[in-house]
């Protein structure tokens, strides 16, 4: 059964840039759904006709059928957010008609038009940080008083020197946690005081970033293009800041929006 299948909301000056992609071949989630725009109001919807049916369970569970087609979804927004202010709509967003995204795009019609108006010449960027947890507790431990002390008064007899290493460790840890929630506090103040609005995402295991270090910062900034020099600024400073301590800051983007699009569940 034929679906609406929805890639992002934009502005007008996006038809263009649609047209010529919907041209090239495989321009959509796959090659059997061409590239269509629906305007109304000054608002541009774009979408492809898919069967609904290949959004099953078993498709949605595949690697290789979801991987390629997320990609090509994100892929073409992000071509898209070149020509106009998109708002970005999650990869698998259906609608059984045109005349049901027709009824959303009526319902949310004032807060489709502020949000792309609030998006000209902003967008969204992406800051994680990662701790090197081996370094962070080297330097903590050579500049505590305390730990030092504790450590020039250890045993040389084997048991009670392991018994007080036991107590240095713990000691350790309790100075490791509140150095690094002080180094993340200062991040997000000094990050957000340049953004136009910031939201906190789920920090990644090791085993979800690919990478040893432990992720301890991650973090969406919506970013006025006037004020990414100071952002980068301030991200530099915090970097240089932090890498003795075995933090290390990464920005990546720019990117559509999608943390922090408005509410568009259709009302009943």
């Amino acid at each position: 059964m034929n679906s609406i299948y929805l890639y992002c909301l934009a502005g007008p000056t996006c038809v263009a840039v649609v047209k010529q992609l919907a041209g090239e071949k495989e321009a959509g989630i796959d090659a059997s759904s061409p590239l269509l725009t629906l305007e109304m109001g000054g608002i541009v919807a774009v979408i492809g006709a898919v069967d609904a049916g290949e959004f099953n369970e078993q498709n949605l569970q595949s690697t290789e059928w979801l991987g390629q087609r997320a990609y090509r979804h994100a892929e073409l927004v992000q071509k898209i957010m070149g020509s106009a202010a998109v708002l970005p709509v999650r990869f698998g967003t259906l609608f059984e008609s045109t005349e049901s995204l027709t009824r959303l795009l009526t319902q949310h019609s004032e807060r489709i038009a502020a949000f792309l108006e609030k998006l000209h010449g902003k967008a969204e960027w992406g800051v994680t940080a990662y701790l090197d947890e081996e370094r962070a507790r080297s330097t903590i431990s050579a500049e505590d008083p305390a730990i030092q002390a504790r450590i020039a008064t250890m045993s040389l007899a084997p048991g009670a020197r392991y018994m007080q290493q036991k107590q240095v460790d713990v000691m350790l840890d309790a100075a490791l946690r509140v150095w690094l929630a002080d180094q993340v506090r200062h991040m997000g103040d000094a990050l957000h005081t340049h953004a136009v609005e910031n939201a906190d995402l789920r920090l990644f295991s090791s085993e979800e970033s690919g990478r040893p270090e432990r992720m301890v910062f991650n973090g969406a900034f919506l970013l006025d293009d006037l004020d990414l020099p100071d952002f980068r600024e301030a991200l530099f400073a915090l970097h240089a800041a932090g890498s003795e301590g075995g933090l290390t800051l990464e920005m990546k983007g720019p990117w559509p929006a999608y943390n922090f699009c408005p509410d568009l569940r259709v009302e009943s």
